[in-house]
């Protein structure tokens, strides 16, 4: 209820956020203009998200321990806890949040929002200048492609919008040392930009049938289909038993830590803890959990672990070390979904959603040659082919680089090939020699047809 009567009403707010009337400075609010400004000369996310919203009420941000508080512990005057921010944030009812699965996007979007995670992460928005609704699952990625200094790349980003948002897409990249796109997009792309976008992409979901009970764990930028997913639940109120245990290098390093916090004070289902691996913890108003995740801390923060659906993603390290903690502690094999964040080539590659299988030691000297080319590089093992191809200015056609498309299938005429874990291939194209360049990698010298 609104108590001021000089005060516009939150649904008077609303409405002129929906584009109906002129949005001035005082109307707009923190945090809801994450999701709820008008978009100048698109169609407003409102129309699909009015009925059935309720008033958020004031709430607080993540304090210094990285756990969740009521907000009645919460003051202004606490050392290291930020000040509170009232939001009128929507929830969307489940009448009238879009039906979520997989549908062919290509596109032209239009970037129409820009977003500082952190001094090295960006979150991009986007939208489609004749109000386009997209269908995709939370959790899933999309590939990008883009024109830098002449030369065409294409890389997969995980989508950390949820699709009961249905007219906009975001993506959250972090830079990558000496990554091309990462920093191109991170340093050039500007609002009223256009990218050709191709998707959705990938099995990596809470959906159709999120567990009543779950538990997300995530490191670094591995939080971004993960919170696509936590934007889905709490957006359609469901009523999940949730737990987050995530993993940062620094409290400035936590991607999406406002939201975060905001979602804790919200939603009373919804618990999360978070640690910190710097070694330089002393620098920083931290009294939350230090160290990297490792089994000992999982046991102890979710006893209950057995009975959850486990989400987990981030690099190939932390994946290694937590999926064989979890198992170990009794997880079912098939609670378990993963997704990782591999960069294969520091100069190429960004991160995308394919792990390495745990059997493949890239290590070596390899001849990898290219019948059909002409050329022969040297390999290691640890750059996939297609990324080999694109370095020796081979062009193999590809979408999603992480076995989904199929498009980057070529022949392998001769030699060893190793395959991440979860691409599906069929076998009697293996026994031909048919592989997908973006998930394979030599394990002797080869001699591809390409």
């Amino acid at each position: 209820m609104n108590n001021d009567k000089n005060k516009p009403s939150w649904i008077s707010r609303l409405f002129k956020q929906s584009g109906a009337q002129a949005i001035t400075a005082d109307d707009k609010i923190l945090y809801g203009h994450r999701y709820h400004d008008s978009l100048s000369h698109l169609r407003s996310p409102f129309n699909d998200l009015f009925y059935g919203a309720e008033k958020v009420q004031p709430e607080c941000l993540i304090p210094a321990d990285g756990h969740r508080h009521s907000a009645s512990r919460l003051s202004n005057n606490e050392p290291g806890i930020v000040q509170q921010i009232e939001t009128n944030s929507l929830r969307a009812s489940n009448d009238k949040v879009h039906p979520v699965g997989r549908s062919s996007l290509e596109s032209q979007l239009t970037l129409v929002r820009l977003y500082d995670e952190t001094p090295d992460t960006k979150t991009f928005r986007f939208a489609d200048r004749t109000g386009r609704i997209f269908d995709y699952r939370p959790g899933q990625y999309i590939t990008l492609s883009l024109v830098i200094d002449g030369r065409e790349y294409k890389r997969s980003y995980s989508l950390a919008s949820s699709p009961s948002r249905p007219r906009l897409l975001e993506i959250t990249v972090k830079r990558v040392p000496n990554g091309i796109v990462s920093n191109w997009l991170n340093d050039n792309l500007q609002i009223g930009d256009e990218v050709a976008v191709k998707g959705p992409y990938g099995k990596f979901s809470c959906t159709p049938n999120p567990p009543p009970k779950t538990l997300f764990l995530a490191a670094g930028s591995g939080i971004v289909p993960i919170m696509s997913m936590l934007r889905w639940l709490t957006d359609t109120a469901a009523r999940a038993d949730i737990r987050l245990l995530l993993s940062f290098r620094s409290p400035e390093d936590i991607i999406y830590r406002d939201e975060l916090g905001l979602m804790l004070n919200r939603h009373d289902n919804i618990s999360m803890d978070i640690t910190l691996t710097t070694d330089q913890i002393a620098n920083y108003d931290w009294s939350g959990l230090t160290g990297r995740i490792n089994e000992q801390m999982i046991q102890q923060l979710i006893p209950d672990l057995p009975e959850r659906g486990v989400y987990l993603c981030g690099p190939d390290a932390f994946m290694a070390e937590c999926k064989k903690s979890l198992l170990h502690l009794n997880l079912p094999p098939e609670n378990l979904c993963c997704e990782s964040y591999t960069v294969n080539s520091p100069a190429t590659r960004t991160g995308s959603a394919c792990l390495r299988s745990a059997t493949i030691n890239p290590t070596g000297n390899y001849q990898v040659s290219f019948a059909k080319s002409g050329k022969t590089v040297a390999a290691d093992g640890r750059i996939s082919l297609l990324d080999l191809a694109e370095t020796s200015g081979i062009s193999i056609d590809h979408e999603c680089r992480c076995g989904d498309c199929g498009m980057c299938m070529i022949k392998c005429l001769k030699g060893q090939i190793e395959m991440t874990e979860q691409v599906e291939i069929d076998q009697t194209d293996r026994e031909k020699g048919w592989i997908y360049s973006c998930c394979s990698y030599p394990g002797s010298n080869i001699v591809l047809d390409i």
